[in-house]
């Protein structure tokens, strides 16, 4: 063991010189040869600097340390990196100096135990990079998760989970008034938007005479942004709008008085005329549109958006029953609408049955999703036209036109406010019909549904009936 460290010392004593690359490869030639390591430290006569050594291992390799005394007047070595001539894969010459140069200053300076020196302040570098890269994730989290598209985004989830029809409508509405009109706040992190910016986009909408759609747009954002101040609470609010760091509502800021003319409800109300021309003119097409259109009227005037959802699996022919689901309000469970058929409308629903019964929704021109709304308005709306055009009718009518003008009827005829309200699901959110009334109506909406198909027959016929009871200011 002596005589091994002795010829060591020998070695590196008769090559320690000022280190120069033939020098270098000197020695790891002669290591490799023996099959010895040779030190070698690059010759310096300053003091208490420190010395740079390089180790040329048996394998014909070698490898750079930085030597010095500790505090106590240890020796200790820090390894620098392997040693590479050309310093593709390793440290040449010149850069191993370069590093030992900043080594020796620091160990100049007074640190003299410099592992432990190094060590903790790699630590410490190690612990600002993770911050650092943490604080880089959610900044770039905040900008995508955080915008007010994003908001939307989640509250339109939000909508459909719960089974809510007005998801389609308030998406819609986002995507042509905020995300395609205002992109800039789309953007913009929903936490910096303010009243002015919600009222902006409004104004926009009012001078274009979209009055009703500003309201519609500033009651959606409203909701979005009431959701996702509470969102962190309320495990029921979808996890998309968790995380926004909200501190105020700004479209609930904007003030509402000069809004109310924009909220006025339609009275549009289709006389026997214009329904009997409506029903002759709608007999005369033919589809799945046209018989959706039909099914509504002869049902009483039921919602469009509940009735393109049904399902095969909701029809029972036999039963003569039909059952829509009722999501309206707040509810989070719809409400089962169980409405029975008469001859006419099991007529329909027997024609979609043997069209569709195999597909998931019944109403259904591609057998991949249910017919939308808009194409069941469209039917309607061409209709008006051209018995406006045409001198039949002096206003134009919309789809959503005839669920009034039936229910105005069903009350001329006589036919309860209560009935129609059981006919129509609606205005059944009190505590009687949710706690006590346990009924449900079935022979009841079932006679009112037959007086309704008569009445319709009656209409279509122009026949005069004796037994109507005019009711005054029906509703």
């Amino acid at each position: 063991m002596m005589t091994d460290k002795k010829n060591s010392a020998d070695n590196e004593k008769k090559i320690a010189e000022t280190l120069t690359v033939a020098s270098i490869a000197k020695a790891l030639g002669k290591a490799k040869t023996d099959g010895k390591e040779i030190w070698l430290t690059d010759a310096t006569k300053a003091r208490g600097v420190g010395r740079l050594r390089l180790r040329a291992t048996a394998a014909g390799q070698g490898a750079w340390y930085f030597r010095y005394s500790n505090s106590k007047g240890k020796q200790g070595q820090l390894g620098l990196g392997i040693y590479d001539n050309t310093g593709a894969s390793g440290l040449t010459l010149k850069a191993a100096r370069d590093k030992f140069g900043e080594l020796s200053k620091l160990y100049q300076s007074g640190i003299r135990d410099l592992r432990s020196h190094l060590e903790h302040e790699s630590a410490e570098q190690r612990t600002q990079m993770e911050a650092s890269a943490r604080a880089r994730t959610e900044a770039e989290r905040q900008a995508v998760s955080g915008s007010l598209q994003k908001l939307m985004d989640g509250y339109i989830a939000h909508l459909e989970r719960q089974g809510k029809q007005s998801a389609q409508d308030a998406r819609n509405i986002f995507r042509r008034n905020v995300t395609e009109e205002f992109p800039n706040f789309a953007t913009m992190r929903a936490s910096e938007i303010t009243p002015q910016d919600v009222s902006a986009m409004m104004a926009r909408l009012i001078d274009r005479e979209a009055g009703r759609t500003a309201t519609k747009l500033r009651s959606y954002l409203r909701a979005a942004y009431s959701l996702a101040l509470t969102a962190e609470m309320d495990s029921t609010v979808h996890s998309a709008l968790h995380g926004f760091n909200l501190s105020t509502n700004p479209a609930a800021l904007v003030p509402t008085k000069n809004l109310a003319a924009f909220n006025q409800a339609r009275e549009r109300v289709l006389n026997e005329t214009e329904l009997r021309e409506f029903l002759t003119r709608l007999e005369k097409q033919s589809g799945t549109s046209r018989d959706a259109v039909m099914l509504l009227l002869y049902l009483g005037g039921q919602r469009s958006a509940q009735l393109v959802r049904l399902a095969p699996s909701d029809v029972d022919l036999s039963a003569r029953e039909l059952t829509l689901y009722d999501p309206k309000g707040s509810r989070k469970t719809p409400r089962v609408h169980l409405l029975p058929l008469t001859d006419r409308a099991a007529a329909i629903v027997k024609r979609l049955i043997e069209l569709n019964g195999d597909k998931e929704y019944l109403i259904t021109l591609n057998g991949r999703v249910h017919v939308r709304t808009e194409t069941l308005s469209e039917v309607v709306t061409n209709i008006s036209t051209a018995m406006v055009q045409e001198k039949i009718s002096l206003k134009p009518f919309e789809l959503r036109d005839l669920r009034r003008t039936a229910e105005t009827m069903m009350a001329r005829i006589g036919i309860s406010k209560d009935i129609r309200a059981h006919v129509l699901s609606h205005g059944l959110g009190g505590v009687q019909n949710r706690s006590y009334d346990k009924h449900d109506y079935l022979n009841e909406k079932k006679d009112a549904l037959e007086k309704w198909d008569r009445e319709l027959a009656a209409i279509v016929s122009g026949k005069q009936r004796a037994n109507v009871v005019q009711i005054r200011g029906a509703t």
